[in-house]
């Protein structure tokens, strides 16, 4: 029995689950858990999808967004489903509440991955969406237009749109599916792509100013700080992609954006083209994604984050 099956059971086997993913959730963890909360429902479970942040503005017509809870069950007696990360760390709050229980499954495509869950499902694919979309096939549910259009907007993020390295022909046969069963390619994408708020451009104007190349064009490095956020009016997910922008420059390899929303709270966003792996690299300073694809956080000067990312990538190419 492999272990999307044993997951498959123990939902089979349990009434009440309590869904959360990681802080600062993107369209892979909130297209998750969504579409993984709409086919539990559609099963007669009890759910209680959480997400503590604020929902980002290009996701806020996400299907089934409205039962969203931002606070924990009084009631004992449920089982947990955590996606789109297997560390604690990244939790946040939820990661208190689900201390307690014995029964934690988790869904994850992350390549480097935490210790949590008893039932771990973590495989380095496109998407956690993807593992969703797999494992309602083994429990045979029916892929409703809402559950679709949330699986399409967890693979399209992750995947930036089908281009990004880790996309596979099963993505393509994915999508083909959840447009079959109602999602519209075209609609989705224009709703991901065409509706940021102009203080997202604002943020972009000063991470462009404030642009280093290094390594004779190899590294990109830029920085936001917490008075280029009020400045522009900006909210924490308005610089998203930023550093994915950063290396659709002709000859960078490895991208890092150091952001600032809080005083002295620093959020790293790591990419690479693959030469670089990025989470091994993210992992030092106690964070982690994809080898194209990482990030970190920690408390310090982001001046000095900055002087010091600089170097150490740099330093990569000598």
């Amino acid at each position: 029995m492999n272990d999307l099956q044993k997951l498959a059971e123990f939902i089979s086997s349990k009434d009440r689950f309590f869904l959360a993913t990681h802080i600062n959730p993107d369209g892979d963890a909130l297209g998750s858990l969504l579409a993984l909360s709409l086919a539990l429902k559609a099963m007669g479970k009890e759910v209680w999808p959480y997400v503590k942040d604020e929902i980002p503005k290009v996701y806020q017509w996400l299907p089934g967004l409205s039962e969203i809870k931002q606070t924990f069950p009084s009631e004992n007696g449920y089982s947990a489903i955590v996606l789109d990360c297997g560390d604690k760390e990244r939790l946040g709050e939820a990661a208190e509440f689900i201390k307690d229980l014995h029964e934690v499954a988790v869904l994850d495509h992350h390549e480097i991955s935490g210790p949590l869950g008893s039932i771990r499902v973590v495989e380095p694919i496109f998407a956690t969406g993807a593992l969703v979309f797999r494992l309602l096939k083994i429990l045979s549910l029916p892929l409703t237009q809402d559950i679709a259009e949330n699986i399409y907007v967890a693979i399209f993020s992750d995947t930036g749109g089908f281009r990004f390295q880790q996309t596979t022909a099963e993505a393509f046969a994915i999508a083909k599916e959840l447009a079959d069963a109602g999602a519209d390619p075209a609609v989705i994408a224009e709703r991901l792509t065409e509706h940021y708020p102009f203080s997202r451009f604002c943020l972009l104007r000063v991470v462009l100013e404030n642009l280093r190349i290094l390594a004779q064009g190899k590294v990109a490095v830029s920085i936001l700080r917490r008075e280029d956020y009020e400045e522009c009016g900006a909210s924490k997910a308005d610089p998203d992609d930023f550093a994915t922008l950063l290396r659709t420059i002709d000859g960078v390899e490895v991208t890092a954006l150091i952001k600032e929303f809080k005083p002295k709270e620093i959020s790293v966003s790591l990419r690479s083209r693959g030469r670089v792996n990025v989470a091994r690299f993210a992992a030092l300073y106690g964070g982690g994604g994809h080898r194209c694809a990482a990030g970190f956080k920690l408390l310090a000067d982001p001046f000095e984050i900055f002087k010091l990312l600089s170097h150490e990538l740099e330093a990569l190419f000598k």
